[in-house]
């Protein structure tokens, strides 16, 4: 895909995933327990993905790994959390939590292939996966966000 494609996708990429956050929190309680570390790591997934998309944009795969740690910090709280037996208040689908444990940790697998690519700089491979991530994102909100 050449930059004159992929500049306009990715600016509704992002337009569509700012509204989509917005319109996600306004109106809501602020959450407590498992579902705080669940938005934590949603908001620690979007910094990521917008370091992601300045990689490819400026060729520079080593803007990547600086991202990590916080979204790596923030998956092990919510792993913790699960681990311990306690479940995440899903906002749709609540008696679907093991589908939603399972695609969470398909796309984290996922995730783990995009390092991958970003530390041998294989910019094709990340920009795949990216595309890959995000379909995985719009599914997952589809079945368990309102």
């Amino acid at each position: 895909m050449n930059l004159k494609r992929f500049i306009p996708i990715l600016i509704v990429v992002c337009v569509l995933g700012t509204c989509l956050v917005g319109i996600s929190a306004m109106g809501q309680k602020e959450p407590k327990g498992g579902t705080q570390l669940l938005r934590e790591e949603m908001t620690a997934l979007e910094q990521a993905f917008g370091a992601i998309i300045d990689a490819v944009i400026f060729d520079n795969m080593g803007l990547i790994k600086p991202a990590i740690p916080p979204l790596r910090k923030a998956r092990e709280k919510v792993e913790e959390t699960i681990s311990t037996g306690q479940k995440i208040k899903l906002p749709k689908n609540r008696g679907r939590f093991e589908e939603f444990v399972m695609l969470d940790d398909k796309f984290h697998e996922e995730f783990k292939a995009l390092e991958k690519a970003a530390e041998a700089g294989e910019k094709k491979v990340v920009k795949d996966q990216t595309h890959k991530l995000f379909d995985a994102c719009v599914v997952c909100h589809e079945k368990f966000r309102k």
